[in-house]
């Protein structure tokens, strides 16, 4: 299900946006909870801020077993893939574990397991390690059941592990697992007749309790940053990230069998769909079961079973109407009455306590249909029949992946060893590729850096984005980074866009002129990561002549860049993403909107490419498929580059698209290895699927 993924472990990442902050923090949680743990939360992420790893996910918990990892030496990111394959596989032993326990059937509760941890959704989750991670709120729910039925010392050290662990691996999990889990405890109890044992109430109440003083001290942080500096979520927020019943028959493009199921328009998080099998299993209690319970209930104890229906439809129904969010009254009443349920901007991430739930009468579903099997062989042969159907129904292999920076680069190198007394800002911020790789190197280099990125964007970060948008970027920014302070400026000249990088050249030019910064140098090569000192924050850093700088036209006033649009449709077809090339490098796609084909302007390690090199092409197939977009007479674009110009090593290729009115659009990054050498493309270097 993640092939080709498990090849590729130490370089290749779902994209290179969220991987690389939970990269970073993966490796923070080793650094700081070996070093330092009293001060976790004081990442060195958006310099001055206090507690800004309370921004994001803390993942305390998915990081502990990788501590290992990262002590034999391994990068962040092959610790982050580790702690993916590791979500999922615990995700799908710990509803095998649940499962087995509420129906008494370890076949029913393998179908379960492959259920829950192969779902859509999860896939849908992919860049988000803390989300697809719900193993331990599987186990915890487990835990919830075997002590609701008998509240042994024995099961209360377990459940208070369990909770524990919980509630260290994800925030979210432990919000939204929490009204479940308490009915599951509740229904159980009374089922079993335990809830008018006292044992019930001392020892789960000892249970709890050792798990809050467990995680409490890394909830108090986030509220703590609520405090300083607002960071909770509007209702506006909670609306958007709201589904609706549509959405849970809205599948996830990577699933091969049911893309294009749906809402095809529909945002990412809102691809809800678990799949047919568990929908049809889950459905088969309602499709006539009460009657063959009654018929087996000599064999096949109906009380565990109940059990397993109840606490199944528990889970899938709160998961179902929690996931519609502000369109139900239900969980905009949590919205609003209880503060933990205000950080949640995506309330259709209900839906992974939905999936657990669904998985679990699935499992139902599967110890009913074996009642009518004679024999364990038959019982055997219909469980290996199911799974494979939920192979089929549920495949996401080969999975889009693309070539990730595990290694740190010559300026991080460098920043490691420069003594400091403020923090870095890193431009361009934001925009098209965002502040991710930086946050990624700064587990390389372990200085502090204010343009980072999280699920918050703090004022300060939103005020440099705001002053580097000017056209002159004005000599403000300037006096901003001065009172930050910031210690040093990093200008990555292959990230700019053209016009950026006269923008941001001038801004530069004449901050040196003025004696302000000074030029420390140049780094990476092609990548022209150029570094520069704030000499009134540094006045002892070694500084030396810049290099040459496009002009910007000085301070006069200059058109705006355009406003970004996604809308702007087109693609970049050639070459794919991991590829090899060996000789001339051949870049192909195309660019079109109804009735106008756009500009399109494709950069090599941040150069454009000569205008005599880039020509206009007839791409019949695009206007076969989108007949909407008129003649295709020249929507395509084609530039082949010399094995002459080959740097012989990665290169990364960037298309920008450009509509008459001004809206532009960025095309994701591709990196690719271009080699001297024969012509063409090698097949050995480029991954499976893409």
């Amino acid at each position: 299900m993640t092939f080709p993924w498990v090849l590729h472990l130490g370089t290749w990442v779902p994209d290179r946006g969220d991987p690389y902050l939970n990269a970073f923090i993966l490796h923070w949680d080793f650094v700081q909870g070996l070093h330092d743990p009293l001060h976790l939360f004081d990442a060195p992420l958006f310099f001055p801020l206090a507690k800004s790893l309370a921004f994001s996910e803390h993942n305390f918990g998915l990081a502990l077993p990788l501590f290992p990892l990262f002590a034999a030496g391994a990068s962040p990111l092959l610790a982050h893939n580790v702690a993916v394959l590791l979500g999922i596989a615990l995700s799908g032993y710990g509803t095998f574990r649940l499962a087995r326990t509420l129906t008494g059937s370890e076949g029913a509760g393998l179908v379960a397991g492959v259920l829950f941890a192969f779902s859509p959704y999860r896939f849908s989750q992919l860049s988000h390690v803390n989300y697809l991670s719900a193993g331990w709120m599987a186990l915890a729910a487990e835990a919830v059941v075997l002590f609701a039925r008998k509240p042994s010392r024995r099961r209360a050290v377990w459940l208070g592990a369990a909770l524990a662990m919980h509630g260290l691996s994800c925030t979210h999990w432990l919000i939204l697992g929490a009204l479940p889990m308490a009915a599951t405890a509740v229904v159980v109890a009374l089922r079993h007749g335990t809830l008018v044992d006292r044992r019930f109430w001392w020892r789960g109440l000892a249970a709890s309790a050792f798990a809050a003083a467990v995680v409490i001290p890394f909830l108090l942080p986030y509220r703590e940053a609520a405090r300083l500096y607002g960071f909770t979520r509007t209702e506006t927020e909670a609306r958007h990230g709201s589904a609706r019943p549509i959405h849970w028959l809205t599948a996830d493009p990577a699933n091969k069998l049911w893309k294009g199921l749906g809402d095809t328009g529909a945002w990412q998080e809102l691809h809800l769909f678990p799949g047919l099998l568990a929908l049809v299993l889950a459905g088969v209690r309602l499709a006539g079961a009460r009657s063959s319970m009654r018929d087996s209930a000599a064999k096949e104890k109906p009380a565990g079973r109940s059990d397993a229906v109840l606490v199944g439809a528990i889970w899938a129904g709160l998961g179902f109407v929690g996931s519609l969010g502000m369109n139900t009254p239900f969980h905009a009443a949590l919205f609003r009455t209880l503060e933990p349920f205000r950080s949640i901007r995506v309330p259709a991430r209900w839906a992974m306590p939905g999936h657990l739930g669904l998985a679990v009468l699935a499992a139902v579903g599967v110890t009913l249909l074996g009642t009518r099997l004679e024999g364990r062989r038959g019982r055997a042969a219909l469980v290996g029949a199911l799974l494979i159907l939920a192979f089929v129904d549920l495949r996401a292999a080969p999975l889009e992946l693309v070539v990730g920076e595990p290694e740190p680069d010559e300026l991080s190198r460098v920043l490691a060893v420069t003594p400091m007394r403020g923090g870095i800002v890193e431009l361009p911020s934001g925009g098209a590729l965002g502040n991710y790789l930086y946050v990624l190197r700064a587990a390389d280099h372990g200085k502090p850096i204010v343009t980072a990125v999280s699920g918050f964007r703090p004022p300060l970060v939103a005020r440099i984005e705001e002053l580097e948008a000017l056209r002159p970027v004005p000599s403000g920014l300037l006096d901003v980074l001065e009172g930050i302070p910031a210690s040093y400026l990093v200008v990555h000249g292959s990230r700019l866009t053209p016009e950026e990088r006269r923008a941001v050249d001038g801004f530069v030019a004449r901050s040196v002129a003025s004696g302000r910064l000074g030029f420390v140098g140049r780094f990476d090569g092609r990548r022209e990561n150029d570094l520069y000192a704030l000499t009134r924050v540094e006045p002892a850093a070694v500084t030396h002549s810049p290099p040459a700088f496009e002009d910007d036209a000085g301070e006069a006033a200059q058109p705006p860049a355009g406003k970004s649009d996604d809308r702007l449709t087109g693609s970049l077809d050639d070459p794919p993403e991991g590829t090899v090339v060996q000789g001339d490098l051949r870049i192909r796609g195309w660019a079109r909107i109804p009735g106008e084909d756009l500009d399109v302007t494709v950069l090599l390690d941040g150069r454009s490419l000569r205008p005599d090199t880039l020509k206009r092409v007839p791409r019949p197939d695009v206007g076969a498929a989108l007949p909407r977009l008129g003649s295709c007479l020249a929507a395509g674009y084609e530039a082949v580059l010399p094995s002459s110009e080959c740097p012989d090593g990665l290169v990364e290729i960037r298309v920008l698209f450009r509509a008459r009115d001004g809206r532009t659009r960025s095309y994701p990054v591709r990196t690719v290895t271009w080699r001297r050498g024969s012509t063409g493309s090698s097949a050995a270097g480029r991954a499976e699927g893409r």
